[in-house]
């Protein structure tokens, strides 16, 4: 027996867990499984037996023999018996049986009278199912049939646990062969090695870094790769480490590629069952960078010049010993702080200051003379040379001031040259230029930048030499404009290298002053930015190509779309004339639920097909006058049968200050109101829904209102508010099949919410009640007066001609059914060709045409009857019959003439006004 643990509500959560762990349920039949219910029913001698797993509301059938049910509800089983008994549980004669004799299964057409089961218990002791039999005859088991059966309920689930690890298995394999996949592609080095350090796996990187293909390399030692000078470094790392107990570690050190190349690798080590796991990726790059900022750092800490240090927002970083030494400042007395706040006293020129700020704000490099004051007050000349760095991102990184002590011309003559001597050294290339930009000085970096020489470049401007190129010259006009105007500026050109290769630079000019004002010479910082274009090239080639994917994501659900609606259209169609027709009295309820299943399947693919289209952007919200009173009523009173039929009260609570009419889309409100309308009616029983719309605020012209729903009804738990508007989300995991839906209806609400600004909020507590709430701004429509339309009776069309074009004769069966119903006569084209031809030799009130068609297709023909000569081939209404929607087709229904589109499926109702709005003014 159960003993009240397992009894308890937790052991019934924990068992239905493991159950679905086993992802058996709802699954196809399996021979294992049907061969045991077949060897059951032949050792207990009945007629019927099954394998029933017990879900939390429901008995499903794994396997079943001799019974025709899939499942069954949970309350009406004898599993309740079998779960709670360890043995075999018998009921010998269930007529006889106080406990089952009125049992609907015993008592009703399926005449049970002999039942045994026996219960299936897993490894953690959960109670999965049974496995049972039974009979419509008594009898009674022997000991040895019970042991039989017993016997069988354990191979059922030894065959469950073997399927479940198989199913574990096969994950695995999946993650090994992904996570191998990786490394076959990764460009650093994955590898193993023995404990005797040889390769017995490493990936293809292994040729790309080492130059050595991956057979080559499969079985040679790691010491064959190591630089001779670090081998001893890294083998004492190792061994230090393995004595500490460490089996992780990171060393860096030089390989040798087969070539005799030199190659800066870190790696990453793991020492596990006698096996080495590593990956070594390529640091020679990194190690050059830190080498030549180590230089420049060392360089920068024994020039005499002053060198600051600020970060983005103008703030001191670090400064060198030079800086104490002309200012007394120290750095922890400047660091975090602004240089010209700290250097300034009662005869800087504070509006130079602010001009030299205005600069960096915009990112331009400048040149200042400053009358500055040390740290002791006394007063000091100084040029201040800031310099803008830029990441790859084109933004500001750091700044870098280098201060010169002008207090003497002689001093800034040494300072100037000593700077000269800086830039020879940095790998930016360096041009320094005459006043009027023609080159006095480059460095090392830049004949190895460009391929030529100074002796080339000297007395020359830079750009004429490096950018012929005409679609470059107005750039370098513009900028040497600038330089004369004493601007810095930063440009990026296209050149080329002496050799001719094309090459992409970066320039960032700062033009130097003198006391009289004008430029004395100007320095170009200039680097090599290809990389950096490549990269955006590509960046717009993959938008561009992700751009195309969109489009032929929309392309192909139009065309689902298509083929989807076109056969719906004859089911929705075929089931309104069926119902039209008088049938039968006992065939109204499968006629209701044909149309009813052909609607909502209809919904789901609107739903879908709305969310693609918001997400693609081609969705774009009307402007135009309606009641929002109206609309609410209207809404209120189509799902008056929907609360009807769960015992619900809908009511409307709308403020009288609401203005008559306002402008917007009304056809998108409406699908938002019905979305958290029909959700609220759907997830309450017995309950009550308000829809509440009141004004916040009014002003001249517009007016904002708020909506909220509420409703009593089943609540969403406060850990899943902040999934439910994801698509395909839902509150829990049973809501789909107690209820239906797609999961897509608050999506589509949020984003078509979006469209109007709004945003949608949801306050809800389990079992209480949900309140959706959102405000909108409308604009007034105050002068709009809205036109009756006058009612079209059906016999108003006996003379009027439409001639339908369509290629599919389901379709056309159809809509001759439904016109001639209304008295009207009717033509039809089965292509483009056929309708030229029908329209040319008749007069038709009306044209209803197809858009995808094979030869002629829908536009084409409507463009072609455009092109007729006479009145009436430019005026006689055409419209589209469309089962896509793709919006570029939308776009050209007015550029092909026709006057409009019903999209398909459509219903007679709808069909009609239509009509009414075409025909009676043709009249």
């Amino acid at each position: 027996m159960l003993t009240n643990n397992q009894t308890s509500s937790t052991y019934e959560m924990e068992r239905l867990k493991a159950l679905q762990d086993y992802d058996i349920l709802d699954t196809p039949p399996e021979e294992e499984f049907d061969n045991i219910t077949k060897l059951a029913s032949l050792i207990c001698n009945t007629s019927v037996a099954v394998i029933a797993l017990v879900d939390e509301d429901r008995l499903w059938f794994k396997s079943v023999l001799g019974f025709d049910f899939k499942e069954l509800p949970r309350e009406v089983s004898f599993a309740e018996q079998v779960m709670q008994s360890d043995e075999v549980f018998e009921v010998c004669d269930a007529m006889e049986d106080e406990r089952f004799s009125n049992h609907p299964f015993v008592t009703g057409q399926t005449h049970l009278r002999y039942y045994a089961g026996a219960p299936l218990i897993d490894e953690n002791g959960f109670r999965l199912g049974t496995l049972c039999v039974f009979d419509r005859m008594p009898q009674k088991l022997t000991a040895a049939q019970k042991e039989g059966l017993q016997i069988l309920a354990k191979e059922v689930i030894t065959h469950i646990s073997l399927r479940k690890k198989a199913r574990e298995l096969n994950l695995k394999n999946q993650r090994f062969e992904e996570l191998l996949n990786i490394s076959t592609v990764s460009p650093e080095i994955h590898c193993i090695l023995d404990d005797k350090g040889e390769l017995i796996f490493v990936n293809n990187a292994v040729t790309t870094v080492l130059e050595y293909e991956v057979e080559e390399a499969i079985g040679l030692t790691a010491w064959v790769f190591c630089y001779r000078d670090d081998i001893d470094r890294v083998v004492n790392a190792i061994e230090a480490g393995l004595a500490a107990g460490t089996k992780q570690f990171n060393i860096d050190c030089r390989i040798v590629t087969k070539s005799g190349l030199i190659r800066w690798l870190s790696w990453n080590m793991v020492c596990k069952n006698r096996r080495w796991y590593a990956y070594g990726r390529d640091i020679t790059e990194n190690k050059r960078v830190e080498n030549e900022l180590m230089k420049l750092s060392f360089v920068a800490s024994k020039v005499n010049n002053a060198v600051v240090i600020n970060d983005s927002d103008n703030h001191v970083t670090w400064v060198n010993a030079a800086f104490e030494k002309i200012t007394g400042f120290t750095l922890e007395d400047i660091k975090g702080q602004r240089l010209g706040d700290m250097i300034q006293g009662p005869g800087t020129d504070l509006e130079l200051i602010e001009q030299a700020r205005e600069l960096t704000n915009r990112h331009q490099s400048f040149t200042v003379d400053l009358l500055a004051y040390r740290k002791d007050k006394q007063p000091i000349w100084l040029s201040i040379y800031n310099t803008v760095v830029f990441n790859d991102e084109g933004k500001v990184e750091i700044e870098v001031e280098i201060i010169l002590d002008i207090t003497e011309k002689k001093k800034a003559e040494e300072e100037l040259q000593l700077l000269s001597l800086v830039a020879s050294k940095t790998d930016t290339g360096v041009n320094i230029a005459d006043g009027d930009g023609y080159t006095t000085w480059i460095n090392h970096s830049m004949e190895k930048l460009t391929g030529y020489t100074l002796n080339e470049l000297q007395g020359l401007r830079l750009g004429d030499i490096l950018s012929k190129d005409e679609a470059q010259r107005e750039l370098i006009v513009a900028s040497r404009q600038k330089a004369n105007n004493r601007e810095s500026y930063s440009i990026e050109v296209q050149a080329k290298k002496k050799s001719g290769e094309p090459i992409w630079l970066s320039v960032s000019n700062t033009p130097i002053v003198n006391e009289k004002g004008k430029v004395e010479r100007q320095i170009d910082l200039i680097t090599d930015i290809s990389q950096r274009k490549q990269v955006e090239k590509e960046m717009v080639e993959a938008k561009e190509q992700a751009l195309q994917l969109s489009a032929a994501k929309e392309m192909f659900l139009s065309v689902m779309s298509h083929e989807i609606r076109t056969p719906l259209n004859a089911v929705i169609g075929m089931a309104h004339l069926l119902l039209d027709n008088d049938p039968k009295e006992s065939q109204l309820p499968d006629l209701n639920l044909l149309r009813f299943s052909a609607e909502n399947l209809l919904n789901i693919i609107n739903d879908i097909l709305d969310l693609t289209k918001m997400e693609t952007g081609n969705v774009q919200l009307e402007t135009l006058p309606f009641s929002i009173k109206a609309l609410a009523s209207d809404v209120i009173n189509s799902l008056q049968m929907n609360v009807m039929a769960r015992n619900n009260k809908l009511e409307l609570s709308c403020e009288e200050s609401i203005p008559e009419f306002v402008k917007g889309d009304k056809t998108r409100l409406y699908q938002v109101m019905m979305n958290l309308l029909g959700n609220a009616i759907k997830f309450t029983q017995d309950g009550k829904i308000t829809l509440e719309i009141k004004m916040l605020s009014e002003e001249k012209d517009r007016v904002l209102l708020y909506f909220e729903v509420r409703d009593t009804g089943i609540g969403i738990a406060q850990e899943k508010l902040a999934y439910i508007f994801q698509p395909f989300i839902q509150a829990r995991t049973d809501i789909s099949r107690k209820y239906g839906g797609t999961g897509l209806g608050l999506t589509i609400t949020k984003k078509m919410l979006e469209l109007y600004g709004a945003d949608i909020q949801v306050e809800s507590e389990e079992g209480k009640g949900t309140v959706f709430h959102f405000s909108i701004s409308f604009e007034k429509a105050s002068n709009y007066v809205p036109q009756v339309k006058p009612f079209t009776e059906p016999d108003m069309f006996s003379d009027k001609r439409i001639l339908l074009v369509d290629d599919n004769e389901i379709n056309a069966l159809i809509a001759k059914r439904i016109f001639g119903k209304w008295g009207l006569s009717l033509d039809f084209a089965a292509s483009g060709e056929e309708a030229l031809e029908k329209v040319r030799d008749n007069v038709y009130d009306l044209i209803f045409m197809d858009i995808k068609m094979p030869g002629i297709d829908g536009f084409e023909a409507t463009t072609l009857i455009r092109a007729m000569e006479g009145d009436y081939y430019k005026n006689v209404p055409i419209l589209a019959l469309t089962a896509s929607t793709l919006h570029d087709e939308h776009n050209k229904f007015a550029e092909s003439g026709m006057n409009g589109h019903i999209l398909k499926p459509f219903k007679p109702e709808d069909m009609r006004n239509v009509l009414s709005d075409y025909l009676s003014s043709t009249g």
